[in-house]
């Protein structure tokens, strides 16, 4: 009998975006890994607490295109992130064990520290924090967070 991992690596047809899923998945394991994502993680924070500091600076103007580039990425991701919910349970594959044994295995690939998912999950804070250096940094975090402070008013009346 096949192991999970062969059959599962043999029905991307069977899986929604499975194919390309498989490629993905293993592509950022090697590049990405939960090790590597989490040095970028830190490396972000240590950019938001250099800006925080005065570390470095920079023009609003400079600024602006690349913080409208992460805003465009953090949109994508978070698009992405909804097509992913289709991960939130272990699809159907026949009521038999084996079926069963795989369906499992398939839920949990989509689900662990090494998926897409949460490689992805990643890929937003690392954005984000990002984009929160480059506004502080340009001296408009607190403008901008003023801003969202006031949207977030009047979406309350």
């Amino acid at each position: 009998m096949a192991e999970p991992e062969d059959v599962a690596a043999g029905m991307g047809a069977l899986i929604p975006g499975g194919g390309a899923l498989s490629m993905a998945m293993a592509a950022m394991d090697k590049s990405m890994g939960a090790k590597a994502m989490a040095e970028v993680t830190r490396s972000a924070d240590r950019l938001v607490e250099s800006a925080k500091s005065g570390g470095f600076r920079v023009t609003k103007e400079g600024a602006d295109p690349i913080i409208k580039v992460l805003e465009e990425f953090i949109e994508r991701a978070g698009k992405m992130a909804n097509e992913m919910k289709v991960f939130d349970q272990a699809p159907p594959l026949g009521d038999h064990e084996y079926g069963k044994k795989v369906s499992r295995y398939l839920h949990e690939a989509a689900n662990d520290e090494r998926s897409a998912r949460a490689a992805l999950h990643s890929l937003r804070i690392i954005l984000g924090k990002s984009r929160e250096a480059l506004l502080r940094a340009s001296n408009q975090y607190q403008e901008h967070e003023g801003s969202m402070l006031d949207d977030i008013k009047k979406l309350g009346n």
